[in-house]
């Protein structure tokens, strides 16, 4: 059976970070997510900045679910591409330092041709976050939504599990058109992380989208099937997406994973 364990993406929280903290220990859950960037610039953290914030989740009793580097470009776009590989090589390390080690970003659209030059770039990125992975103690996880699971699955062909993984947000997969299910079948043991969304048809009846964990037409217990027979042993990490009170769409959220 899976193992429940709850965290929250404070990304979309928009309090100071120690009154967010507080409030997701008031809710009672285990862990939160990161945003780096909300935090402050990557080359702004210093031991000292890295030291209070492990302190104030230590105060909490809260871990570590992930770490996100978010960023406007993809890996797939050429133009800063060289900054954004070194500034996600830096985030590695932070991840590990602030005492997570996976460290999700956006990876981007896949090119439709696997002979393009660009697919050749993808992979080469791909291995190079691997292989710095293996020294900064964390690995990339890729967000798997924007392109089709089986051509995220061929492009880390080759690649060890235990080097890249990939996060299964399943709002986000139907509103780009992917069944979560098979998704989570495709990808396997590489999904390493989880975002607990949830969607609902447009007006019209033509595709999705993002609703509040439990008010949309996504069938979870089906994906929390498939996401067991994986292996999965991290957090279900609960993404507000709202607009008005992403807190209280937290506990609701918490309130409907346990009562599946």
């Amino acid at each position: 059976m899976l193992r429940i364990r709850l965290a929250a993406d404070l990304g979309p929280i928009d309090l100071p970070f120690q009154q967010a903290l507080d409030h997701i220990r008031e809710i009672n859950l285990e862990a939160v997510e990161l945003d780096l960037l909300k935090l402050m610039p990557v080359e702004d953290f210093t031991r000292t900045a890295v030291r209070e914030i492990r302190k104030n989740l230590a105060d909490r009793n809260l871990r570590l679910a992930a770490v996100r580097f978010r960023t406007l470009r993809g890996f797939d776009d050429p133009l800063g591409l060289e900054q954004r590989i070194a500034q996600a090589k830096k985030s590695m390390e932070l991840t590990y330092q602030l005492g997570g080690n996976l460290l999700l970003i956006r990876l981007g659209c896949l090119p439709k041709d696997r002979s393009s030059t660009d697919w050749q770039v993808l992979e080469e990125v791909v291995k190079e976050f691997c292989r710095f992975g293996e020294r900064a103690g964390a690995i990339v996880v890729a967000e798997a939504e924007r392109s089709p699971p089986e051509e995220l699955a061929a492009l880390l062909n080759g690649v060890p599990e235990g080097g890249f993984g990939v996060d299964i947000n399943p709002g986000e997969l139907a509103v780009h058109g992917f069944d979560p299910v098979s998704a989570i079948e495709t990808l396997g043991s590489r999904v390493v992380t989880f975002h607990a969304t949830d969607a609902t048809m447009r007006p019209g009846g033509h595709g999705y989208e993002l609703a509040p964990l439990g008010s949309g037409g996504i069938d979870y217990p089906p994906i929390l099937s498939a996401l067991e027979a994986t292996g999965f042993s991290g957090f279900l990490i609960l993404r507000p997406c709202g607009e008005r009170d992403p807190l209280s769409e937290v506990r609701r959220a918490k309130e409907f994973i346990y009562s599946l």
